[in-house]
């Protein structure tokens, strides 16, 4: 590979979004959905943690790399990605998608002088139990599990 270390750089720039992203999603499900300032405040811990972690190896340089017009992933557009069957499908996804982006961030680190393998290891596992006590939580909750059709209502 030619230059590796800027694709490097682009993988680990698109995960870090990925798991910023989804970390999101799950804090506002605990903080809007079930009002638990205890489980949105230990979501919100991590999305600072993976801040500080990003910071410590990897600087902030990372958006140099980053290149849409060239990412053949941007317009894909699977159909389960268009729709979510409610809070805690919504949960479930998302909290896949940070613990996947996670994993790549982790192995992929492993090439690279910067380091932070370990760190990503260990939000990855902080992540699996919150998700336990988040789904948990949803599945108890009397919520609508089909999207509501909000067209034509007047407030």
């Amino acid at each position: 590979m030619a230059n590796m270390g800027r694709e490097i750089d682009r993988i680990l720039d698109a995960n870090l979004n990925r798991v910023r992203e989804g970390l999101r999603v799950v804090e506002e499900l605990g903080r809007l959905v079930l009002e638990d300032r205890g489980l949105q405040q230990s979501l919100k811990a991590i999305r600072h943690k993976l801040a500080e972690v990003e910071k410590k190896y990897l600087g902030q340089e990372l958006i140099q790399s980053r290149s849409v017009q060239r990412d053949p992933g941007v317009h894909s557009n699977l159909a389960g990605e268009r729709r979510r069957g409610g809070f805690l499908e919504l949960a479930h996804a998302n909290f896949r998608r940070t613990q996947e982006g996670l994993r790549v961030l982790e192995e992929v680190s492993k090439l690279d002088q910067r380091g932070g393998s370990g760190a990503f290891k260990q939000l990855r596992f902080k992540l699996y139990v919150l998700e336990q006590t988040l789904t948990e939580r949803l599945a108890q909750t009397k919520r609508p599990r089909r999207m509501i059709k909000r067209e034509g209502r007047t407030p």
